[in-house]
């Protein structure tokens, strides 16, 4: 049972939006549960690949059912997630920023990025849903150029269409949405990317809780080339309210020392440094479905 191919595929995705479209909204989200049970009973390689990476994470402690209930749960926000954007793209905006929270601290930082000399790098982990809060929140942020991987499979252009609905401009990763994105952010722009997936060998590995990984640079140097800010933010799904909320954290202005490649793997620190605290609090929301550590062979 390949899961990415059929999450990716535009049938699977079109079969989702119309039945979010028809479906209420406990029926959907309990059908999240159930489909992230039989995930978890399954066992298909996906699941493996988001057990190791909670238990890179989660640390040596997190074993057996604490980290079986983990898995599960990042399943159900993946699943959910896709059911609560369809259903969100068919409500009047008022209905649709209901079901975001977005508090004061986050405005004032989402305020301080609109037409700052240099622009911002707003980097995202795979953690929640900001998909959903980029439909309410649009008026707070400059309209933002979404990188996104290079060549996407035609899931992943159903998907990125549904994004430019939103006034986002989504473009996947070559020279020129580089060069697009360098001139944004010179006139004070937004350029938005993930930086917590494995996306090139080319990629320098940098220790990521605590173990070498691949992870991506290249926000680090968009935003040293242009004097851009860079800024953690995320989604997340709150288990007190059933909403989503966005967190963002403060802007980080990039450290210089004269040596290029020693001022990427400072910065990259720091990012990262961020990026850890937020993944951690909402590890349980991590949908992250590719290795970012290679996985110990079975015996």
């Amino acid at each position: 049972m390949n899961l990415q191919s059929i999450a990716s595929n535009p049938r699977s995705i079109q079969l989702g939006m119309w039945f979010s479209r028809h479906a209420p909204e406990r029926v959907g989200h309990r059908l999240s549960w159930w489909a992230a049970d039989v995930v978890c009973r399954a066992k298909p390689t996906v699941y493996r690949i988001v057990q190791a990476n909670l238990s890179q994470v989660l640390g040596p402690d997190a074993q057996g059912q604490a980290l079986e209930r983990s898995v599960r749960q990042v399943f159900y926000t993946a699943v959910r997630g896709y059911f609560d954007l369809f259903r969100a793209l068919q409500l009047p905006r008022e209905e649709l920023e209901a079901m975001v929270d977005f508090p004061e601290q986050a405005r004032t930082f989402a305020r301080s990025l609109w037409n700052r000399k240099g622009g911002s790098v707003l980097v995202f982990p795979h953690l929640g849903n900001f998909d959903i809060a980029a439909q309410a929140i649009g008026s707070y942020l400059p309209e933002p150029q979404v990188l996104t991987l290079p060549d996407p499979s035609p899931g992943f252009q159903l998907t990125n269409e549904l994004r430019k609905r939103a006034g986002v401009e989504v473009t996947p990763l070559s020279a020129s949405a580089l060069r697009q994105a360098i001139k944004r952010l010179r006139r004070g722009g937004l350029v938005s990317v993930a930086a917590d997936r494995p996306v090139s060998d080319l990629d320098e590995p940098i220790p990521f809780f605590g173990r070498l990984a691949r992870v991506p640079s290249g926000h680090i140097r968009l935003a040293l080339k242009t004097n851009a800010l860079v800024v953690v933010a995320c989604c997340f799904l709150s288990p007190k309210t059933g909403k989503y909320t966005v967190h963002i954290e403060p802007p980080l202005e990039m450290l210089r020392t004269g040596d290029r490649e020693e001022e990427v793997e400072l910065n990259m620190r720091r990012v990262l440094d961020v990026m850890e605290t937020v993944i951690r609090r909402w590890t349980w929301q991590w949908q992250m479905f590719v290795p970012v550590w290679p996985i110990p062979l079975e015996p």
